[in-house]
């Protein structure tokens, strides 16, 4: 009923709103747009919306010394999710398979300002708005300044080397600009409303980054084949990891209450539609050896499942959610990750004769558990 629906808190509220975008994407839009249109829509996204998050977001960051606590545990979580990443890729894939290498990289990333902050706001509280944008401010350095690093060191063969631009040439990219007028507006203290309408044209560009890229992920996410149950099982050795990271920091700083409830909800984050922003660009740079739509199929299918994650912790007694946040969860995800992967050895090993991992990922014939099927980005389009 109408009533039912006014009740509802704010963050399930929203939650349920991302749900309905890509909804109507996938239902109203997918048929209507063609392999362009597609391109033109993520295209929008990576020089339109996105740098005007990431400026939005770069002005916002106060540093305060009392709160330091926030962003050391927000680059020891970078480092986990990174260690994570590279555990749960090497288990899934061959060594030299490019999803390897794209899950490796997807995977260890976050955005928390997406997928947690709302729930913070509504849940915890305005005050802890600042210590967890705090903890996020590690990722997103990690995602502006060493992803483009790693992405480069890890490619399937040599890269063709940065080609020398002017100071000029490089504040023309939209996201180069936006990361130097974010760290100009936060170093020098400066309040964004101060910025009139430049700082209400940014806001009104990110504001549309959320809506767009919902849209988007129901037009292009995969729902067939062996896409499901891979993203699935590589984002449930994800959670885990998120949660044993935070069982250890409860454990060790004694945390409890708000503080620990907002470093659940933060760990919980989804991984960054950033994270396959950057994967493209340097794709487009000739960096080789990603799968972009496994890339992307990632962050679809994170998205929905942190939502859940996330709306079912807050629903519930917060004492509770940190203390089932710290042991059944993590457990549940690390079962699920175990389940997933000893079926598909059974499975490999039935058959005869055994092919690689990569070979059954290409393969008609493969087992449906296994990598999901290489396809073009035209194949979201038909």
């Amino acid at each position: 009923t109408a009533t039912s629906a006014a009740m509802l808190p704010a963050g399930v509220e929203k939650a349920l709103s991302f749900l309905a975008l890509a909804v109507f994407g996938r239902v109203a839009l997918k048929s209507r747009f063609e392999k362009q249109h597609v391109a033109g829509v993520q295209k929008l996204i990576m020089e339109g919306t996105l740098p005007c998050t990431i400026f939005k977001a770069l002005c916002a960051v106060q540093l305060d010394r009392s709160l330091l606590m926030w962003p050391l545990l927000g680059t020891l979580f970078v480092l986990a999710q990174l260690a994570v990443a590279a555990a749960a890729s090497a288990l899934s894939f061959d060594a030299k398979a490019p999803e390897r290498r794209t899950a490796a990289l997807q995977l260890g990333t976050a955005a928390p300002g997406l997928s947690a902050l709302v729930f913070v706001k509504e849940f915890v509280g305005e005050a802890y708005a600042g210590p967890a944008a705090l903890f996020d401010l590690p990722s997103k350095l990690y995602l502006i300044f060493g992803l483009p690093v790693l992405l480069r060191k890890h490619a399937s063969g040599p890269a063709p080397p940065k080609p020398a631009a002017s100071i000029v040439a490089l504040l023309k990219d939209p996201l180069n600009l936006s990361i130097v007028g974010g760290l100009l507006v936060a170093f020098f203290g400066a309040d964004y409303a101060s910025l009139g309408p430049l700082g209400k044209a940014a806001t009104a560009l990110a504001g549309a980054q959320t809506p767009m890229l919902f849209v988007l992920i129901g037009m292009k996410i995969n729902l067939g084949g062996a896409t499901p149950a891979v993203c699935l099982a590589l984002l449930a050795a994800r959670h885990a990891g998120s949660g044993l990271f935070f069982a250890m920091c409860r454990a060790a700083l004694g945390l409890a209450g708000a503080d620990a409830l907002t470093l659940l909800l933060m760990v919980q984050a989804a991984v960054s539609v950033v994270g396959w922003g950057q994967m493209q660009r340097a794709s487009a740079a000739g960096v080789p050896g990603y799968d972009l739509d496994l890339a992307f199929d990632i962050v679809g299918y994170s998205m929905p499942l942190t939502m859940a994650l996330q709306t079912f912790t807050c629903l519930s007694d917060p004492d509770a959610a940190v203390a089932r946040g710290a042991t059944v969860v993590p457990a549940a995800f690390l079962v699920a990750f175990a389940l997933d992967r000893l079926y598909a050895s059974s499975a490999a090993a039935s058959s005869s004769p055994r092919p690689s991992r990569s070979s059954r990922r290409n393969s008609p014939a493969r087992t449906p558990r296994r990598s999901p099927r290489r396809r073009s980005t035209a194949s979201y389009a038909e």
